[in-house]
Protein backbone atom coordinates (compact mmCIF):
# COMPACT_ATOMS: atom_id res chain seq x y z
CA UNK A 1 0.00 0.00 0.00
CA UNK A 2 1.27 3.49 -0.86
CA UNK A 3 0.07 6.65 0.86
CA UNK A 4 0.83 10.31 0.23
CA UNK A 5 3.21 12.26 2.42
CA UNK A 6 4.28 15.89 2.20
CA UNK A 7 7.42 17.53 3.52
CA UNK A 8 9.00 20.99 3.24
CA UNK A 9 11.13 21.34 0.13
CA UNK A 10 12.11 24.91 0.99
CA UNK A 11 11.03 27.94 2.98
CA UNK A 12 11.66 31.64 2.39
CA UNK A 13 11.61 33.94 5.39
CA UNK A 14 10.88 37.61 4.71
CA UNK A 15 12.20 40.17 7.17
CA UNK A 16 11.73 43.94 7.14
CA UNK A 17 13.17 46.08 9.94
CA UNK A 18 10.26 48.53 9.74
CA UNK A 19 7.77 45.90 10.92
CA UNK A 20 7.34 45.22 14.62
CA UNK A 21 4.83 42.47 13.77
CA UNK A 22 6.41 40.06 11.29
CA UNK A 23 2.98 38.72 10.34
CA UNK A 24 2.25 42.05 8.63
CA UNK A 25 5.02 41.54 6.06
CA UNK A 26 3.16 38.93 4.00
CA UNK A 27 0.01 40.99 4.28
CA UNK A 28 1.73 43.95 2.63
CA UNK A 29 3.38 41.89 -0.10
CA UNK A 30 2.06 38.97 -2.14
CA UNK A 31 4.18 36.15 -3.60
CA UNK A 32 2.73 35.03 -6.95
CA UNK A 33 4.07 32.20 -9.17
CA UNK A 34 4.30 33.02 -12.87
CA UNK A 35 2.37 30.92 -15.40
CA UNK A 36 5.20 28.49 -16.12
CA UNK A 37 5.76 28.01 -12.40
CA UNK A 38 2.07 27.30 -11.84
CA UNK A 39 2.40 24.38 -14.24
CA UNK A 40 5.59 23.17 -12.56
CA UNK A 41 3.93 23.29 -9.15
CA UNK A 42 1.13 21.07 -10.41
CA UNK A 43 3.39 18.68 -12.31
CA UNK A 44 5.82 18.22 -9.44
CA UNK A 45 3.05 18.10 -6.81
CA UNK A 46 4.31 21.13 -4.94
CA UNK A 47 2.11 23.21 -2.66
CA UNK A 48 2.70 26.74 -1.34
CA UNK A 49 1.61 28.01 2.05
CA UNK A 50 2.22 31.34 3.79
CA UNK A 51 2.91 30.96 7.52
CA UNK A 52 3.53 34.20 9.45
CA UNK A 53 6.43 35.80 7.53
CA UNK A 54 7.49 32.64 5.67
CA UNK A 55 6.54 31.17 2.32
CA UNK A 56 6.71 27.38 2.54
CA UNK A 57 6.88 25.03 -0.43
CA UNK A 58 5.80 21.45 0.32
CA UNK A 59 6.65 18.54 -1.95
CA UNK A 60 4.87 15.20 -2.10
CA UNK A 61 6.97 12.21 -1.12
CA UNK A 62 6.11 8.53 -0.71
CA UNK A 63 5.22 6.75 2.50
CA UNK A 64 5.05 2.97 2.20
CA UNK A 65 2.91 0.98 4.61
CA UNK A 66 4.09 -2.57 5.32
CA UNK A 67 1.69 -4.91 7.17
CA UNK A 68 3.38 -8.18 6.23
CA UNK A 69 4.64 -8.76 9.79
CA UNK A 70 1.20 -8.36 11.27
CA UNK A 71 1.94 -4.85 12.48
CA UNK A 72 1.73 -1.60 10.55
CA UNK A 73 5.08 -0.09 9.64
CA UNK A 74 5.34 3.23 7.79
CA UNK A 75 8.49 3.96 5.82
CA UNK A 76 8.83 7.57 4.68
CA UNK A 77 11.15 8.14 1.73
CA UNK A 78 12.60 11.64 1.90
CA UNK A 79 12.64 12.16 -1.87
CA UNK A 80 10.19 13.86 -4.25
CA UNK A 81 7.45 11.59 -5.56
CA UNK A 82 7.98 13.18 -9.00
CA UNK A 83 11.64 13.59 -9.91
CA UNK A 84 12.58 17.27 -10.25
CA UNK A 85 14.25 18.28 -13.51
CA UNK A 86 17.47 20.10 -12.58
CA UNK A 87 16.98 22.43 -15.57
CA UNK A 88 13.73 23.82 -14.17
CA UNK A 89 13.36 26.96 -12.08
CA UNK A 90 10.44 28.27 -10.05
CA UNK A 91 9.84 31.99 -10.56
CA UNK A 92 7.75 34.11 -8.21
CA UNK A 93 6.73 37.75 -8.42
CA UNK A 94 6.69 39.94 -5.33
CA UNK A 95 3.68 42.23 -5.64
CA UNK A 96 3.11 45.16 -3.30
CA UNK A 97 -0.24 45.12 -1.52
CA UNK A 98 0.58 48.16 0.57
CA UNK A 99 2.75 51.19 -0.17
CA UNK A 100 4.15 51.16 3.37
CA UNK A 101 6.37 48.15 2.55
CA UNK A 102 8.26 50.23 -0.01
CA UNK A 103 7.87 53.65 1.60
CA UNK A 104 9.37 52.43 4.90
CA UNK A 105 12.33 50.78 3.17
CA UNK A 106 15.74 52.25 2.38
CA UNK A 107 15.08 51.12 -1.20
CA UNK A 108 12.69 54.05 -1.52
CA UNK A 109 15.70 56.35 -1.71
CA UNK A 110 17.26 54.89 -4.88
CA UNK A 111 14.99 52.26 -6.46
CA UNK A 112 13.68 53.55 -9.81
CA UNK A 113 11.15 52.42 -12.39
CA UNK A 114 13.85 51.22 -14.79
CA UNK A 115 15.02 48.50 -12.41
CA UNK A 116 13.67 45.42 -10.69
CA UNK A 117 14.94 43.46 -7.72
CA UNK A 118 16.00 39.88 -8.42
CA UNK A 119 16.61 37.23 -5.78
CA UNK A 120 17.58 33.60 -6.19
CA UNK A 121 19.11 30.52 -4.62
CA UNK A 122 22.02 30.89 -7.04
CA UNK A 123 23.29 33.88 -5.04
CA UNK A 124 25.86 31.85 -3.10
CA UNK A 125 25.40 34.40 -0.34
CA UNK A 126 25.91 32.23 2.74
CA UNK A 127 26.94 33.79 6.05
CA UNK A 128 27.19 31.47 9.01
CA UNK A 129 24.04 29.33 8.72
CA UNK A 130 22.01 31.96 6.83
CA UNK A 131 21.27 31.38 3.14
CA UNK A 132 20.37 34.78 1.69
CA UNK A 133 18.57 34.95 -1.64
CA UNK A 134 19.90 38.50 -2.03
CA UNK A 135 23.34 39.06 -3.52
CA UNK A 136 26.43 39.81 -1.47
CA UNK A 137 26.76 43.47 -0.55
CA UNK A 138 29.59 44.96 -2.63
CA UNK A 139 32.80 46.47 -1.33
CA UNK A 140 33.24 50.24 -1.38
CA UNK A 141 34.52 51.46 -4.75
CA UNK A 142 35.46 55.16 -5.28
CA UNK A 143 34.57 54.76 -8.97
CA UNK A 144 30.93 53.96 -8.16
CA UNK A 145 27.97 56.30 -7.74
CA UNK A 146 26.22 55.97 -4.38
CA UNK A 147 22.79 57.18 -3.42
CA UNK A 148 21.28 57.36 0.07
CA UNK A 149 20.18 53.93 1.21
CA UNK A 150 22.87 52.01 -0.67
CA UNK A 151 25.23 49.69 1.21
CA UNK A 152 28.92 48.87 1.03
CA UNK A 153 31.22 46.55 2.95
CA UNK A 154 34.72 47.46 4.03
CA UNK A 155 37.61 45.42 5.40
CA UNK A 156 36.70 43.48 8.50
CA UNK A 157 33.15 43.02 7.13
CA UNK A 158 32.01 46.41 8.36
CA UNK A 159 28.69 47.50 6.86
CA UNK A 160 27.93 51.11 5.91
CA UNK A 161 24.85 52.83 4.52
CA UNK A 162 25.12 55.91 2.31
CA UNK A 163 23.29 58.92 3.74
CA UNK A 164 24.26 61.46 1.05
CA UNK A 165 24.95 61.33 -2.69
CA UNK A 166 28.51 60.29 -3.44
CA UNK A 167 30.07 59.96 -6.89
CA UNK A 168 33.49 59.57 -8.58
CA UNK A 169 33.76 63.31 -9.25
CA UNK A 170 34.25 63.84 -5.51
CA UNK A 171 34.47 60.40 -3.83
CA UNK A 172 33.88 60.20 -0.10
CA UNK A 173 34.93 56.96 1.54
CA UNK A 174 33.26 55.41 4.56
CA UNK A 175 35.42 57.31 7.05
CA UNK A 176 33.44 60.47 6.20
CA UNK A 177 30.48 60.31 8.60
CA UNK A 178 28.72 63.10 6.69
CA UNK A 179 28.23 60.64 3.84
CA UNK A 180 28.15 57.23 5.49
CA UNK A 181 26.47 55.66 8.50
CA UNK A 182 28.02 52.62 10.16
CA UNK A 183 25.59 49.73 10.71
CA UNK A 184 26.42 48.18 14.08
CA UNK A 185 25.39 44.61 13.25
CA UNK A 186 26.27 43.14 9.87
CA UNK A 187 23.08 42.00 8.15
CA UNK A 188 22.74 40.55 4.64
CA UNK A 189 20.27 43.22 3.60
CA UNK A 190 18.72 43.59 0.17
CA UNK A 191 20.97 46.10 -1.59
CA UNK A 192 21.72 47.81 -4.89
CA UNK A 193 23.51 44.59 -5.92
CA UNK A 194 20.05 43.01 -6.35
CA UNK A 195 18.89 45.49 -9.00
CA UNK A 196 18.56 44.41 -12.62
CA UNK A 197 17.20 46.07 -15.74
CA UNK A 198 13.53 45.36 -16.37
CA UNK A 199 12.90 42.93 -19.22
CA UNK A 200 9.88 43.15 -21.51
CA UNK A 201 6.75 44.35 -19.68
CA UNK A 202 7.63 43.06 -16.21
CA UNK A 203 5.76 45.22 -13.70
CA UNK A 204 6.59 43.46 -10.45
CA UNK A 205 8.40 44.94 -7.48
CA UNK A 206 10.78 41.96 -7.42
CA UNK A 207 11.35 38.45 -8.74
CA UNK A 208 12.46 35.31 -6.89
CA UNK A 209 14.03 32.37 -8.75
CA UNK A 210 14.42 28.97 -7.10
CA UNK A 211 16.54 26.59 -9.17
CA UNK A 212 16.40 22.79 -8.92
CA UNK A 213 20.10 22.47 -9.81
CA UNK A 214 22.05 20.22 -7.46
CA UNK A 215 25.42 21.95 -7.90
CA UNK A 216 24.60 25.37 -6.44
CA UNK A 217 27.37 26.98 -4.39
CA UNK A 218 27.17 27.67 -0.68
CA UNK A 219 24.97 24.67 0.14
CA UNK A 220 21.95 26.31 -1.53
CA UNK A 221 20.75 23.25 -3.46
CA UNK A 222 17.36 21.77 -2.61
CA UNK A 223 18.35 18.16 -3.30
CA UNK A 224 21.40 16.13 -2.42
CA UNK A 225 23.73 15.14 -5.24
CA UNK A 226 25.39 11.78 -4.71
CA UNK A 227 26.69 8.78 -6.61
CA UNK A 228 24.95 6.69 -3.97
CA UNK A 229 21.44 5.99 -5.29
CA UNK A 230 20.08 5.80 -1.74
CA UNK A 231 21.28 9.35 -1.03
CA UNK A 232 20.86 11.01 -4.42
CA UNK A 233 17.84 13.38 -4.64
CA UNK A 234 17.37 13.40 -0.88
CA UNK A 235 15.39 16.50 0.12
CA UNK A 236 17.58 18.89 2.12
CA UNK A 237 14.76 21.10 3.52
CA UNK A 238 16.42 24.45 2.74
CA UNK A 239 15.52 27.65 4.59
CA UNK A 240 16.25 30.85 2.66
CA UNK A 241 16.12 34.51 3.73
CA UNK A 242 15.33 37.90 2.19
CA UNK A 243 15.94 40.80 4.59
CA UNK A 244 14.82 44.38 3.87
CA UNK A 245 16.08 47.36 5.87
CA UNK A 246 13.92 50.19 7.15
CA UNK A 247 14.35 53.69 5.82
CA UNK A 248 17.01 55.58 7.72
CA UNK A 249 16.00 58.63 9.71
CA UNK A 250 19.03 60.57 8.41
Amino acid sequence: MIVCNYTILFGIEFLHDAYSDKDDILRDIRIVPDKDTEQLLKGYRLHLKAVHNRLLCFVQTIATIDTSSGTTKVDVINKPLVKLNVNDTLTFRIVLNSARFFDNSNLRLYYSGVNILRFGNDSGNKRNALLSLSNKIPAYDPAEVYRPGMFVVTSGNRLFEAIRDNDPADPRNTTDTRYWKSITSFVQYVSQADLSTIEHDEKSFALISISFRKNLTGQFSLLQKSNDADLNNTILHKEYLIHFKNRSSN
